[in-house]
């Protein structure tokens, strides 16, 4: 007894173009092609292999896989070999979602404490992370933003993620319009320099090079308060993002280290 590609779809569940794609890949040929009409038919016997094809799929083998213990070692042996191998296969997999997971619960938290005191006055706050590396030179124009990134990027360890990383420009003292100093920082990758100190914040949404009126800012919110403040400003880049006109702006931390 033989059954049609859309009775047999009905009956196993698998949608016609998955048997057509099983067809295709060799995976699973039917029965009959009739040669006027090309349909396909498939006889009961089949079935037993579309169901091992779908608990398969539900481990999460690929199709060649699935080819390979269906025709070439399909010995309980081979079986075993097989779930065995996807096992630590997908082992990787979760260990690797689970630090994806981590770095968005990071990045979550990071973005909704900047969001929350977005465009509020100056605050004093303490400044905690890890140094990862630093890049010196003058800096002008976001083509030597890039060019210190780089620069930086390859001279520290490149097997942790990026996505745990994050940008702080050095202003430079003499002219707010340069910068003297680009660091690569991280709250959750540790190094041998920790920076720990208390600052005066002020969250913006902003562009490199444009921020000077934001130095004022918490110029005067020191003098008000009578902090003494140290000569350089810093502006942590959370995250940057493209506008209406392809311009660039980001997340800012722009702090200004003191001492009490």
């Amino acid at each position: 007894m033989i059954f049609s590609i859309g009775e047999t779809s009905k009956l196993t569940k698998v949608s016609i173009q998955a048997l057509r794609h099983y067809d295709k890949e060799g995976l699973l040929k039917p029965v009959f092609v009739d040669e006027d009409t090309k349909y396909r038919y498939y006889s009961i016997d089949q079935f037993l292999q579309i169901d091992f094809i779908k608990r398969c799929k539900s481990l999460g083998f690929s199709l060649e896989k699935i080819k390979q213990i269906l025709y070439e070692g399909n010995n309980l042996e081979d079986i075993l070999k097989s779930i065995s191998f996807q096992k630590d296969i997908i082992e990787k997999e979760i260990e690797n979602l689970k630090n994806i997971k981590s770095n968005l619960v990071r990045l979550e938290s990071t973005l909704s404490s900047a969001m929350n005191n977005l465009n509020k006055p100056p605050q004093v706050k303490e400044l905690e992370f890890f140094v990862l590396g630093t890049s010196k030179g003058e800096i002008k124009d976001n083509n030597d933003i890039e060019t210190h990134i780089r620069k930086n990027f390859k001279k520290i360890d490149i097997s942790y993620n990026i996505n745990d990383t994050f940008i702080i420009l050095k202003v430079d003292k003499n002219n707010f319009n340069c910068y003297e100093e680009m660091i690569v920082a991280s709250s959750s990758i540790k190094s041998d320099i920790i920076y720990k100190n208390k600052e005066v914040s002020l969250f913006i949404e902003g562009a490199a090079f444009k921020n000077e009126i934001y130095f004022e800012k918490i110029k005067k919110f020191e003098r008000d308060s009578k902090l003494s403040s140290s000569e350089n400003f810093f502006e942590i880049y959370y995250i940057s993002k493209l506008d209406n006109k392809n311009e660039e702006y980001s997340l800012i931390n722009i702090f200004h280290p003191f001492e009490i």
